[in-house]
């Protein structure tokens, strides 16, 4: 007997052991409750009030910024809360991204020196101040609002591939709500 083919075999059969643990629902392998995964919990409250508010932490984030430019039309979205409803039944998560480009008045520079001072003085944690794990190596900001539980990624993209011009992106995210009884999440989108 082929002893490649045996360890191969071995190794297939304890992945496929594994993934039918997990596709089953074995208690034995995650019996925490919604509130211990995501280490709160979840608010109930309707999409759009969620919308709004992420969108107005977007437009605070901007104003902090202190600069003039193009901004991205699309405001915030629905999105699924992983961590215990992938599948949008009960839970949401909003998620709003966005840039500025085109400045007209200030930096890109002074916009990321602005976030570094500003996101602490309204209650947000810088988790990250440097740059991405990309060949650019941009630099990048990431912050939590421990109090509404909101998380932003900015990332300055200075360098792009071919003539693409400078621009801030921002990735804004909520926590984990739930919806009230009878909202069907998937129609909000």
């Amino acid at each position: 007997m082929n002893v490649a083919w045996r360890s191969g075999s071995l190794a297939k059969l304890s992945a496929l052991a594994a993934a039918s643990l997990v596709l089953t629902g074995c208690a034995s392998v995650d019996s925490k409750s919604d509130e211990e995964k995501l280490g709160y919990k979840p608010q109930e409250q309707a999409i759009q009030a969620s919308k709004d508010e992420v969108n107005d932490v977007s437009g605070g984030l901007l104003d902090w910024m202190g600069v003039k430019g193009k901004v991205t039309e699309p405001s915030a979205a629905v999105n699924n809360c992983d961590a215990v409803d992938p599948d949008m039944e009960k839970y949401y998560s909003i998620h709003h991204p966005w840039s500025v480009y085109d400045l007209k008045s200030g930096t890109f520079q002074q916009a990321m020196d602005n976030l570094r001072k500003e996101l602490p003085a309204h209650g947000w944690r810088i988790t990250k101040d440097g740059e991405t794990k990309s060949m650019a190596r941009n630099p990048e900001i990431i912050a939590v609002n421990e109090k509404t539980h909101h998380a932003v990624a900015i990332e300055w993209a200075k360098k792009r591939s071919g003539n693409l011009k400078q621009i801030i992106t921002v990735d804004v995210n909520s926590r984990c709500y739930r919806a009230p009884a009878g909202t069907n999440i998937s129609d909000e989108r």
